[in-house]
């Protein structure tokens, strides 16, 4: 069977699902098929704030993220994707933060990144004069950083697939899976069956019912997060990079912020670990709680000068889907060579995702040359090995 003969099936037409179908064409696929419950982006891609950025501290994760934003720098210069590169303020709240900053700046030059920079207490204010960091001892900046819209995103990836000879399919929510017995896959939908040689889940909040569905489980913890707009009363002069008070690993809670107009700013409350107790992924998206906003106020209140007279706006809930690491799954899934893994980003989906499509691609083609060093490690079977050490 050659390349051209493989049928592949990707569910979901989120950032994750989307950047494989584009990688797995771009790497000379030619069957390829997305299939989708709803419409691109209908989860949780279309409902993140967006970031993109690269200041992290541990060089696997510079590494992916170097990626991801020369992957969305492409995607804006050849077809015009709308990324908003307003920066990144990431801020430390002790001295062992500034010497992690300051070994990420390095790992970032050697990820390609040169314009990192470690800001004082000083000098972020007189940037930002609206930003309060007295109780802070400095930040990591990356001026080219910021933010996309997820929604657009996915819009665009679904043209750009159809046009590389992909197909997308919508309203197509995969209800049952049954391998044959020479290897290939039925992939019952609402709108008929797709057989498949190769089958990629890329449900985002959902991958854990379409690995059961597959036989191939995922240990995947879907959390509720949300945002809000905050209004502010007077317009703000000079707009404010996309702050975020969280440190990863921190084991709490951060606030997050950044600038959407003069007049508006979009935030929210992010951790990159499981700390909150698994949802349905089918729960009802709406509205934040009563509990988020006053948590969320008084953090700002804590952040922000002159905002006295700012109110709350809209707000909307979101999924991560978190693992038990933090760390995405991507690769052959142990119990089906034929079953790729391409989930589990957490709140960093719209940033990790042309990693996981990239990673994705090349596992389900059987490249021998990886994209990613072997500090990456993404592989399902990291999994199967811890339980076997606890047995």
């Amino acid at each position: 069977m050659t390349l051209q003969d493989v049928r592949i099936a990707v569910i979901g037409a989120g950032v994750s699902g989307l950047a494989t179908a584009s990688e797995l064409l771009a790497h000379g696929a030619s069957d390829v098929v997305v299939l989708e419950a709803s419409h691109p982006g209908s989860g949780s891609s279309g409902r993140s704030v967006g970031m993109v950025e690269t200041q992290y501290v541990a060089a696997p994760d510079i590494e992916v993220r170097a990626f991801g934003r020369r992957y969305y720098d492409a995607v804006e210069r050849d077809h015009g994707l709308s990324f908003v590169h307003g920066g990144y303020l990431r801020l430390a709240s002790s001295a062992q933060d500034l010497e992690s900053y300051a070994l990420s700046v390095q790992r970032q030059q050697d990820a390609g990144v040169t314009d990192a920079v470690v800001l004082s207490p000083e000098e972020i204010v007189a940037r930002w004069p609206h930003l309060v960091v007295a109780d802070r001892v400095g930040g990591l900046y990356g001026p080219s950083d910021g933010y996309i819209d997820g929604h657009e995103f996915c819009t665009l990836a679904t043209r750009l697939v159809k046009e590389r000879g992909g197909r997308v399919l919508l309203n197509s929510r995969v209800t049952q899976a049954e391998q044959k017995a020479e290897g290939s896959w039925l992939l019952h939908t609402a709108t008929g069956t797709v057989e498949a040689d190769i089958v990629v889940n890329a449900g985002g909040p959902w991958a854990g019912v379409v690995g059961d569905l597959l036989g191939c489980p995922v240990p995947l913890e879907p959390q509720l997060h949300g945002a809000l707009t905050v209004e502010l009363g007077r317009p703000i002069a000079e707009p404010l990079p996309f702050v975020m008070d969280y440190v990863p690993g921190s084991g709490q809670t951060g606030v997050y912020f950044r600038s959407e107009r003069p007049d508006q700013l979009i935030a929210g409350l992010h951790t990159e670990e499981p700390i909150f107790d698994a949802v349905s992924p089918d729960i009802a998206l709406g509205r934040v709680s009563e509990a988020f906003v006053d948590e969320l106020s008084g953090l700002l209140a804590e952040r922000l000068n002159d905002c006295d007279d700012a109110g709350i706006g809209r707000s909307w809930t979101g999924i991560y889907p978190m693992t038990p690491d933090q760390r995405p799954i991507v690769g052959a899934h142990p119990n089906a060579r034929t079953v790729i893994c391409a989930l589990g980003t957490g709140g960093n989906g719209i940033q990790l995702a042309p990693a996981v499509g990239r990673m994705a691609a090349e596992a389900a083609l059987g490249t021998s040359d990886r994209t990613f060093s072997d500090a990456v490690d993404w592989s399902p079977n990291r999994f199967a090995a811890a339980r076997t050490e606890r047995v």
